[in-house]
């Protein structure tokens, strides 16, 4: 595994607030890094998927046909047993498996005024019907990046009062986490990045076989009893609006679509 930095041959102690989690910098070899670098897109083509409300102003590529040779051999090492097996044991879960649908990961460009609001991630797998996510990597892909320009993962506590850790997208950093819940994040302060520059990452998710319970008032749960989209929800200092508490009510069940922006905030732009 010599394409990963020194972190990977010494011992990582989890950081539990404000739920398990690790911040690893120099995650790859410099080298293996810039192979990396120099495959991603340029910018958006018609290849992504466009997130564009509200609550998600993003692209996504999820697709390994239009991802490069060099990003799907990176998502190759990070499904290796070696790396599983060093996630397993900082975490202390033994029965994870990587997500080779790439259902909602692959990689995500957000623009200026990109945003993604704090939410809870789906709980079971909508395809692996059996599986449930369990560890996000969110992986940084920017050589450059300004605080000031926004962009950080917030980590929010269980109740939603305060935010605990603010993790910028600084070069071959990345930022790994147990989905539970209550692992509140997202991107939420809207970026004010150049118009040229994207907030690039790649995110890989890891499934183990589905332990939770079925309950019928969960947050966010579908008939079942289980959540299979994420659920979003407003942080306190931001003022409650009708239309987004509309939005919010649509997003675990199904993405935002254009009619819906059409029939709730008609005049919505992302400087509104």
């Amino acid at each position: 595994m010599s394409i990963f930095g020194e972190w990977f041959n010494n011992e990582i102690k989890v950081n539990e607030t404000p739920f398990n989690h690790i911040i690893i910098d120099n995650f790859l070899s410099d080298k293996y890094y810039n192979t990396i670098i120099d495959s991603i897109p340029k910018s958006i083509n018609e290849n992504f998927w466009k997130y564009h409300n509200p609550i998600e102003v993003k692209y996504v590529l999820d697709k390994k046909e239009h991802i490069s040779n060099e990003i799907n051999e990176l998502i190759n090492h990070l499904s290796n047993e070696d790396f599983i097996d060093k996630i397993r044991e900082i975490f202390k879960i033994y029965d994870i498996e990587i997500d080779n649908t790439l259902h909602g990961s692959g990689i995500h460009y957000h623009p200026n005024r990109g945003r993604l609001n704090i939410h809870l991630d789906y709980e079971k797998h909508p395809i692996l019907e059996d599986k449930q996510r369990r560890i996000n990597i969110i992986f940084y892909l920017n050589d450059e990046w300004k605080e000031e320009w926004n962009g950080a993962t917030e980590l929010w506590n269980e109740d939603m009062t305060k935010c605990i850790t603010k993790c910028y997208p600084s070069k071959n950093k990345v930022i790994i986490f147990e989905t539970t819940e209550m692992s509140w994040h997202g991107v939420p302060d809207i970026i004010n990045c150049p118009e040229n520059i994207y907030r690039k990452t790649l995110a890989l998710y890891y499934v183990s076989p589905l332990i939770s319970k079925p309950e019928k008032n969960k947050l966010g749960a579908c008939e079942e009893g289980y959540r299979k989209k994420a659920i979003f929800v407003k942080r306190p200092q931001d003022k409650y609006d009708e239309k987004m508490n509309k939005l919010y009510n649509i997003r675990p069940f199904r993405r935002i679509t254009e009619d819906d922006m059409k029939e709730i905030w008609s005049d919505w732009n992302i400087y509104t």
